[in-house]
């Protein structure tokens, strides 16, 4: 799935951005999972949501969040940045505000 505006990422990215989701970068926990702060190849920091196996998303609910984050733009909410679907993982990376849930 291709959507303007939203990178693809690989999960080896993600990994390098998070230190292997090294618990030290862990921001927080959620229903989806756990969230971390990452920091890309161009030093970008950002927040990744990484979907825990388990939780109450499935696929299609995945997608649908990913197409409608994408369109939506508002000053209160967080940009999403990318996603990655690698085999049992699924990522969602959004821009990152510090001090900020």
């Amino acid at each position: 799935m291709k959507i303007d505006g939203v990178k693809v990422f690989t999960f080896k990215e993600m990994t390098l951005a998070t230190r292997n989701f090294d618990s030290s970068t862990q921001l927080g926990r959620g229903g989806y999972g756990k969230v971390y702060r990452g920091i890309l190849s161009d030093d970008t920091i950002v927040a990744i949501k990484r979907a825990e196996e388990g939780s109450l998303q499935g696929e299609k609910e995945f997608l649908t969040e990913i197409e409608l984050l994408s369109r939506l733009h508002h000053r209160n909410l967080v940009s999403l940045v990318g996603y990655c679907i690698s085999d049992n993982e699924r990522l969602l990376m959004y821009e990152f505000v510090p001090n900020k849930t």
